[in-house]
């Protein structure tokens, strides 16, 4: 099973690279009813579904 790629948290509309993840980018404290991801599991459907980048983990 493959992990998931992208992780969005719902309060902010933030999207996290969980490979590429910073301690800046403060993942663990996402409550679990935030947490959201995304099928297809791509920074382009995070980005259709109104997500911005984290500015951390994921370069423009």
């Amino acid at each position: 099973m493959n992990m998931a790629g992208y992780l969005g948290n719902k309060s902010d509309n933030v999207v996290h690279h969980l490979a590429e993840m910073t301690p800046d980018c403060k993942i663990v404290q996402i409550k679990k009813s935030e947490k959201t991801y995304f099928i297809p599991d791509t920074l382009e459907e995070a980005i259709k579904e109104k997500f911005i980048r984290c500015k951390y983990c994921i370069q423009s």
